[in-house]
């Protein structure tokens, strides 16, 4: 069995649910006392079996080696009851470092990097942590070429032990028989529809989706996701705009009927290091639906699918490339389901001298 610690967000939890339709897969969920009593208890779903773990608060910080021994041995302790032997254990932070101190020899360590955690507020000392986590596992898996370069030349580590493991889809954003774009489950916008899915944050460039709301060409700007309560001056005039149709935030299970909306999806990152690591799912969920995809360069990641994302630098020309891109037909994506990540992900787990 491998055991992941932890599948606490839905981008750590979907690689090991793609992943135990293959193999045996634990998703650990642990949370503090605190976080159980106003969030509640995680629990299995269809998709993936959860061991919830409820630790004293500063169990990934100030009380790590405590809250992780504890940790430790309610896992053992679970696989035990089920008579099952642990293969190997997945880390999906550098504050797990400490299990690593307790996890056997004869159990193989690995390291998911799902995120640029140095760029989290507070977690300025995470880059020695992962140093180490990174130099102590069997195999680190990264989810953009930038995490696994800037690891390779940091942290001295062989090469043949770190890959990267892209972000993904699931198959319900794929376009499927029928006519696209589907109808928008909103019946304010006029055709042809661009849209940004995804937190409506300063992660993104609100001149930019105002220059593209200023084109004639465009029948609507559509914003879906979670809009901050006091905007910026420059989001409010985005907001503003007579084109743009904000719907704030959608249910996880009836997202994908909005990226199948769209007749040409954007990605308009900011220029940051957190945007050019990162391994966005919004990306994939556009790809997925066929539409053309018109991004900045901020995102590393979106020059990886020449054919169908118009990679771009500043306002006039994401303007311009999506003014062009208006009318194309959809194509077909293939490789970029969570399935494909998890078959790459076995090949390597089943190299490893543990397998």
């Amino acid at each position: 069995m491998i055991v992941v610690c932890d599948i606490n967000e839905i981008w750590r939890r979907k690689p090991f649910a793609a992943l135990a339709e293959r193999i045996d897969v634990l998703g650990v969920a642990p949370l503090d006392w605190m976080v159980a009593r106003r969030k509640g208890i995680p629990s299995s779903g269809n998709d993936l079996d959860v061991l919830p773990v409820v630790l004293p608060p500063g169990w990934a910080s100030r009380t790590a080696k405590l809250g992780q021994r504890l940790l430790w041995n309610t896992i053992g302790s679970e696989c035990r009851e089920r008579g099952v032997e642990i293969d190997a254990v997945v880390c999906t932070s550098p504050h797990y470092l400490p299990l690593l101190d307790l996890v056997p020899k004869q159990v193989a360590a690995i390291y998911y990097a799902s995120d640029d955690y140095r760029s989290y507020d507070g977690w300025g000392h995470v880059a020695t942590l992962e140093k180490e986590m990174v130099q102590r596992v069997d195999h680190a898996f990264f989810v953009s070429q930038g995490l696994m370069e800037r690891a390779l030349a940091e942290y001295g580590v062989d090469a043949a032990k770190v890959s990267v493991s892209m972000n993904a889809t699931e198959e319900r954003f794929f376009a499927g028989k029928g006519s696209f774009p589907v109808d928008p489950p909103t019946g304010r916008l006029m055709r042809p529809i661009a849209g940004v899915v995804g937190g409506i944050n300063d992660r993104l460039d609100f001149d930019l989706l105002l220059e593209c709301a200023s084109l004639p060409e465009l029948g609507s700007l559509l914003l879906v996701g979670p809009v901050p309560e006091n905007p910026s001056a420059s989001l409010s005039k985005v907001l503003e705009h007579p084109k743009c149709v904000a719907v704030g935030r959608q249910p996880h299970e009836t997202i994908h009927e909005w990226f199948q909306c769209l007749d040409v999806g954007l990605v308009p990152y900011v220029e940051t290091e957190f945007n050019r690591m990162c391994s966005p799912m919004r990306l994939f969920d556009h790809l997925a639906s066929g539409a053309p995809v018109v991004a900045t360069a901020a995102c590393d990641q979106a020059n990886a699918f020449p054919e169908h994302v118009s990679v771009c630098h500043g306002a006039e020309a994401f303007a311009a490339s999506l003014k062009e891109r208006l009318g194309e037909p959809r194509r077909h994506v293939g490789g970029i389901g969570w399935g494909d990540r998890a078959e790459a992900m076995l090949k390597i787990l089943e190299g490893l001298p543990y397998a």
